[in-house]
């Protein structure tokens, strides 16, 4: 009920008021309630040319992004990239975090030579405006751009530095620790450092079930993380656990083509077979494909392959 009061009062709200709400929102991960009220501020700040238009831009491109998106979130990065150059900030705070977040998509759309690029271009103007917080946010994606790569020192180099430095500034049991802690565990786990792995995984998935509603799907990548980890252990009944919870929540919470489910559900189906339960198996994966399939023409920007791709 107060969604929608708020949602009817949004055009009486001033643009800065409505994108306070909205990251509110964005927190508690309601990404499609949030949309709306997003829009909203956006016409608002286009048609006036607002001072707050860059910011409400990154804003809504980073719920595009959280909903799976791809264009739309690039979309809105570029123009608030383009509207930061139009009004001469060229490196300031704002435009590192324009940088960082058009990295964050191109790492998604796998165009990994822009996106290093791009996140290199971010963590200079951070170190240069003294934003440390910033600046381990741009290493944590820059560290994503290089276990793509398969640069597998480089990555645990990048997040290893992005979670001491959270660890230095925040509290132990910041939801922002629990991101970097989570993404040096799963590098962990690709280059088959598993208990090493295990450790960081469990930690950002208690920080994870203290500090997010429950139906968060930050808590939901945590689980399957880990459900993978457990089913290349061998623990298949703890592996089930946090699949099974995984793909609820990201069912709940996520549209139904989020290629962030249709993993969620290839890594269940997976574990599945390996437990003799080859008919749900079955019917998950064929549920996990067609969702990706629907994804994939959804974001396709008729784009080339990367040219550092060729190990894929």
């Amino acid at each position: 009920m107060i969604a929608g009061i708020l949602l009817c009062c949004a055009p009486f709200l001033g643009i800065r008021e409505q994108v306070v709400i909205a990251q509110a929102w964005v927190a508690q991960g309601r990404f499609a309630q949030v949309l709306p009220l997003l829009e909203a501020a956006r016409a608002a700040a286009a048609r006036t040319n607002a001072p707050e238009y860059a910011m409400v831009l990154n804003e809504t491109g980073g719920v595009y992004f959280e909903l799976g998106r791809l264009r739309d979130a690039l979309a809105a990065h570029e123009e608030a990239l383009r509207v930061l150059h139009q009004r001469g900030a060229v490196a300031t705070p704002e435009t590192a975090v324009t940088l960082n977040n058009l990295g964050a998509v191109y790492i998604k759309l796998n165009l990994l030579h822009k996106a290093e690029d791009t996140l290199a271009e971010a963590a200079l103007m951070r170190e240069q405006t003294h934003d440390e917080l910033g600046r381990a946010q741009t290493l944590l994606n820059l560290g994503s751009v290089y276990r793509a790569e398969h640069a597998w020192a480089k990555a645990e180099g990048m997040f290893r530095e992005s979670l001491a430095i959270r660890e230095r500034i925040l509290e132990p049991d910041d939801r922002e620790i629990a991101i970097a802690a989570n993404n040096l565990g799963v590098l962990l786990r690709d280059v088959g450092r598993l208990n090493e792995a295990e450790s960081y995984m469990l930690r950002a998935l208690s920080i994870r079930r203290a500090s997010v509603p429950p139906h968060q799907p930050l808590l939901a990548s945590a689980l399957n993380n880990l459900g993978v980890l457990y089913t290349s252990l061998g623990r298949l009944n703890e592996a089930e656990q946090c699949l099974a919870e995984a793909v609820s929540i990201a069912r709940a919470a996520l549209p139904a083509d989020h290629p962030n489910l249709a993993a969620y559900m290839n890594s269940y189906a997976f574990l599945l077979r390996k437990m003799n339960r080859k008919k749900e198996a079955d019917a998950l994966h064929g549920a996990a494909l067609a969702a990706r399939q629907r994804y994939d023409r959804a974001n396709s920007l008729g784009l080339t392959v990367d040219a550092r791709q060729s190990f894929k």
